[in-house]
């Protein structure tokens, strides 16, 4: 409980400081007129966006969920991610969701290993979607980050290499997994000479056992290779609900020059270079790569409101929303305990 106090309190205070910074340049006098202006249809349509990033979570976890442990109902495991979705936006690294998901199975019968597998598996998953997604994206707006983004293109480029590692670093578990232990053992032993890794048997101990779960989820995506491509598929139509959210913000403020694929591709390009700053959310790296980013589009007079609009669909509401649905999950399974 007091993690997440903390966790939250760096959010707020890095957002503020963030939206302070960004706003000391920009003249906001005129945001009563861009609020009455504001197309609140297309609003609603991102929100629906947001939706649908959580039903197709649902969908993916529902699906991995049916190959390794059997049947279950697609409304308990909408109900998993959508938890597991709030604990990880309020948690550095998005590290919060996938314990509290473990858990929540296990109360369903689905046993800690089998649980461990399942959310691993989703890990891979995802993590081969969104690099895919994003590499190509990166390919696509190569041009509009040399001559309309250059501030963001080291940051990006960052994000871009850290994608790439993490690709070849999927490719090397598929095609030669023994290779990976030796591999993180010397950079267990460089950040131990250094000081930073203090108890290293402890940490060889633990990647014993992510080994173990490695070795398995590799296999079982090995046997359901057409399912996999399926999950695969279903990930990166959940990605383009989510990133689709910002083209929603841009026609509600009658914009058009833009189209759904250079939003998107935009976005993508947001979320690679935010997704690996360890802040819970990633609070400032995320506004800050929408503000860099997005300018040349929005223009400067709209580029913060755009901003404030999507960060509070995007992440705020999911928070409100997904918090709700963790509170009432937890009041549920209290009364079920004292019956």
């Amino acid at each position: 409980m007091e993690n997440k106090k903390i966790n939250f309190c760096i959010m707020l205070i890095i957002t503020v400081m963030t939206l302070i910074i960004i706003t000391a340049s920009v003249d906001l006098k005129d945001l009563p007129g861009l609020l009455s202006n504001t197309n609140s249809i297309y609003l609603l349509f991102a929100v629906i966006m947001m939706a649908g990033d959580w039903v197709f979570d649902g969908l993916v976890l529902n699906l991995i969920t049916r190959t390794v442990y059997g049947k279950i109902n697609y409304f308990k495991s909408l109900k998993i991610a959508v938890i597991g979705q709030y604990y990880s936006a309020i948690t550095p690294f998005s590290t919060g969701g996938q314990p509290v998901q473990v858990y929540l199975m296990s109360k369903d019968n689905i046993s800690v290993p089998k649980g461990s597998l399942i959310l691993f598996n989703k890990f891979l998953i995802y993590q081969m979607s969104v690099t895919i997604y994003s590499l190509v994206m990166f390919m696509l707006k190569l041009s509009f980050l040399f001559t309309e983004a250059k501030a963001a293109l080291p940051f990006v480029i960052i994000g871009f290499t850290i994608n790439l590692i993490v690709l070849f670093g999927i490719i090397l578990l598929f095609y030669k997994p023994d290779w990976i232990k030796p591999i993180v053992l010397f950079v267990y032993r460089f950040l131990n000479k250094i000081n930073i890794m203090k108890d290293i048997d402890k940490y060889v101990g633990r990647l014993d056992k992510a080994m173990e779960e490695y070795l398995l989820s590799i296999q079982k995506i090995k046997e359901n290779k057409k399912k996999s491509i399926i999950l695969l598929i279903l990930t990166m139509v959940q990605l383009t609900f989510y990133f689709s959210i910002t083209y929603f913000v841009y026609l509600s403020l009658g914009l058009n020059d833009a189209s759904l694929i250079d939003i998107i591709a935009i976005q993508s390009l947001v979320y690679m270079a935010a997704s690996y700053i360890p802040t819970p959310g990633t609070a400032g790296a995320s506004e800050g790569g929408y503000y860099l980013l997005f300018k040349p589009l929005f223009t400067k007079n709209l580029i913060v409101y755009a901003l404030l609009l999507w960060r509070i669909i995007s992440y705020y509401f999911r928070i409100i929303f997904t918090g709700l649905v963790t509170l009432i999950d937890y009041i549920m399974r209290k009364k079920k305990v004292i019956a």
